[in-house]
């Protein structure tokens, strides 16, 4: 009777076991900055209908973005160090492939042409920072930069309080 006694809260007690498991996640991204180092025209026919901007990070091949821009200066898609192209396309969150190999073969895939040639517009660039003209094109006006960016805070304020989403490009 005793061994009941004490058999009894054992049984009733039983074991419990703790099991502690990791979460699957993937690391924090890392903001990376890079200084546009060079500019080049891309020009078909004579014809300028494009640019390729060189953005470096720290020198090496690994750390070169080149962005492929249209006249107007809207980024296309983008070269990686690696010389692999892609294109950005509408509504769509990832850029599209569109093939490998040199800036300027790369620089024809996303803009839709062939037998282009780069014009390096370096020290343009670093003149105006913001555009480069080409010969008998009106120059317009400059604009501040301050302005715009604070409309487009703006208007992201805006519509995060309703719930909208901003512009990944």
């Amino acid at each position: 009777m005793r061994l009941c006694h004490l058999a009894f809260p054992l049984l009733v007690s039983g074991c419990l076991t703790t099991e502690m498991r990791s979460v699957a996640s993937s690391p924090a991204p890392v903001v990376r900055v890079a200084e546009r180092a060079r500019m080049w025209e891309v020009r078909s026919a004579g014809e300028r209908i494009g640019l390729v901007v060189l953005f470096q990070e720290h020198g090496a091949a690994r750390d070169s973005v080149y962005v492929v821009r249209n006249p107007w200066h809207q980024d296309l898609g983008l070269i990686d160090g690696l010389g692999r192209a892609f294109r950005y396309l509408p509504h769509e969150e990832e850029p599209a492939w569109v093939g490998s190999g040199t800036v300027l073969q790369g620089a024809e895939r996303i803009l839709g042409s062939s037998e282009c040639e780069l014009v390096d517009v370096s020290d343009e660039a670093a003149a105006l920072p913001a555009r480069s003209t080409t010969p008998g094109s009106r120059t317009l006006p400059s604009v501040p930069l301050r302005e715009p960016e604070r409309a487009h805070e703006k208007a992201a304020e805006h519509a995060s309080a309703r719930g909208g989403l901003s512009q990944s490009r």
